[in-house]
């Protein structure tokens, strides 16, 4: 892997709220990945390998943007090199993958 292009997600999983259990938040883990070789697809297929949704969960990326204060949704591969841009000083990225219920809204404030 290339230093200049390799990052270290945080990752924190985060199931649906009205399943989940009331003490634990979310589940931490870290993950290294080159961002001139990882695609959105792959990095949301290894993730959900590894740690499974739901019966009709459906997982969602999401990445805190200190510029808007906010999260931000990536749904595209551009997004993703947009997410990897934004924290090229720091090179450690916090991201999220939701699992909620298709067609349902996540009313959950990440952080």
């Amino acid at each position: 892997m290339d230093p200049k292009s390799t990052y270290l997600l945080e990752i924190k999983l985060l199931g649906n709220p009205k399943k989940v259990r009331k003490d634990v938040r979310c589940f931490c883990f870290d993950k290294v990945v080159d961002s001139d070789t990882t695609n959105l697809k792959d990095l949301v297929d290894e993730i959900t390998d590894m740690y499974p949704p739901g019966y009709l969960e459906v997982a969602h990326v999401q990445y805190y943007d200190a510029d808007l204060k906010s999260f931000p949704v990536v749904n595209t591969d551009q997004e993703l090199i947009l997410m990897f841009q934004k924290h090229i000083d720091s090179k450690v990225d916090t991201e999220s993958i939701l699992n909620h219920m298709q067609g349902r809204l996540c009313d959950q404030q990440l952080g």
